[in-house]
């Protein structure tokens, strides 16, 4: 059983909204005002490491929807494509490639890497 002591951490700057609300949902407690002025890059820590590496690029994609209370039929709309084809990235039973991610990206106003 891993045992983890309790940190605090700053998180400012120009942060991608998906990593700031995936860290709210995972660590809700960690949320609370600040004057430290200790920075830290995030990157850097193994817990952040591995959560980021073991979210699959529909379920970043379905995150990213939901967050935007954008339904699939919404989307899908926006990149000429079926509703079906979002259930089906979302699921993983169809693959995001390189140049639907980039259209997801803009869609969603994020960078297209979170979808690969």
């Amino acid at each position: 059983m891993r045992v983890f002591k309790p940190v605090e951490f700053t998180i400012s700057g120009n942060v991608p909204v998906f990593y700031l609300d995936l860290t709210r949902r995972l660590f809700p407690t960690i949320f609370e005002e600040s004057n430290d002025d200790e920075l830290v890059d995030v990157d850097d820590w193994d817990w952040f490491k591995e959560k980021a590496a073991a979210i699959k690029p529909g379920d970043a994609l379905r995150s990213l929807r939901t967050m935007r209370e954008m339904k699939q039929k919404e989307l899908a709309e926006k990149l000429g494509i079926e509703p079906r084809q979002i259930s089906d990235m979302e699921s993983g039973r169809a693959p995001i490639s390189k140049k639907m991610a980039v259209k997801l990206g803009k869609a969603l106003n994020i960078n297209y890497k979170h979808f690969l």
